[in-house]
Formats: C-alpha cells, structure tokens, sequence
C-alpha cells in the first residue's frame, strides 16, 4: 500500500481539523539513503576490528546519531578511539556521495507537494546533520518544508521525542497535531513519546503505529 493511502487511512478516523503538521524522516522516506549510513558506518568498524553487516547496523541503529552508535560499539569491543572520529570521517564519505547523485524514495516528492498543497506545515526531522539534509533536498528539488530539525541540535537523539517536538516547536504546532512519517523503530518510538501519530514506512511494506 503506497504512503498516500496509509496517511489517508490514519486521518480518517481523526478529526481533520487536529491535523495541522506531518513531519518527515529523511532517509529511507524521503531519500534512499538509510543504505549509505550502514554500509559506511559498516566498513569504518570493520578499521577497528568490530565486524558488524549493514543490515545489522540498520536493524538495531537505524535513526540514532552515529557519534552513540560508534561510542557504544567501541566502548563494548574496548577500542579506544573517539567515537567523533569515526563520525567525521562518515559524513566525509556521506558528503562525497551526495554530491553525485541522491536516489529518492519513489512517491515521496509527489506527497510533499500534495500535503503542501492541501495547507499542511511540513518539517523534516532527521538524525542526519543539516548540511546533509539540505544537501539532499536541494538535489532533490524539494523546497516544500517549513523548517528542518536535525538530531545534532538537541541533546537526545532517537529514540528519545527531542528532535520531533524541536521542529513541532519551530512550526508552532502542537505535538498532539502531528503525524510523524518513519522508516526506523527507534523513530517511531521517538513519535510515540512525542505524543504524535506515526506512520511506520518502508518501501515492501508500511502501516499506521498508534
């Protein structure tokens, strides 16, 4: 079922007007690029001896910020190199990889526009730094969003609610009036404690999470 139908299939038993503001997730909802944060982030553990798949990355990290995942795999594998290293040199990589091409996520551009469209306040919220999430929209030609909110900004990455109630703060909406589109268990924990609807998206398969 495409991400259009489940976001009608969540409003519906809503009343329309508590819905003021849907607030993205950006890679794997937005763009293909939830792929390129394990397979880098795999590679740079492999450096220090921590073998770990990227879909084992995905699975268990997916949407936390990267300086906590590489702090937790160090400190358990006793490495004692800085977890901000580590971090630098991912997004060096991630960086040079945008600037070449960003893969969308089919359907998500023609969303935007129609929520824009129907008067609805957009934001991203992503754990990706804001020169990245700036880098891929403006790739990706979308300039729909209200604000951006990125997980470096607060203290608690997902799956704490700090980086969804900072861009319901920056919209002026109440967390009550948002929906919450996400990819990663660990954001759609971050929604709940938000105390936002959430929309569980991947490209096989998406459903509503209360």
């Amino acid at each position: 079922m495409k991400m259009t139908e489940k976001l009608k299939r969540m409003r519906a038993p809503l009343k329309m007007k508590m819905i003021k503001a849907i607030i993205f997730d950006m890679d794997g909802v937005i763009s293909d690029t939830q792929k390129w944060h394990s397979q880098i982030e795999s590679k740079i553990l492999l450096k220090h001896g921590i073998k770990i798949k990227p879909s084992e990355i995905t699975r268990k990290y997916s949407g936390v910020k990267d300086v906590d995942m590489f702090k937790e795999l160090f400190n358990q594998n006793n490495v004692k190199s800085k977890p901000e290293k580590a971090s630098k040199e991912k997004w060096k990589e991630m960086q040079k990889k945008a600037e070449k091409k960003i893969p969308p996520i089919k359907g998500a551009k023609k969303l935007i526009k129609k929520l824009k469209s129907k008067g609805f306040k957009l934001a991203v919220a992503s754990s990706s730094p804001t020169s990245f999430i700036q880098t891929v929209l403006k790739k990706l030609e979308i300039n729909q969003f209200d604000t951006i909110a990125s997980s470096r900004e607060v203290k608690n990455g997902k799956p704490h609610p700090d980086v969804f109630l900072l861009a319901a703060r920056r919209l002026k909406i109440k967390p009550k009036e948002c929906i919450v589109i996400e990819d990663g268990v660990n954001g759609m924990i971050a929604a709940k404690k938000a105390g936002m609807k959430c929309i569980a998206f991947s490209k096989s398969k998406n459903k509503p999470a209360d």
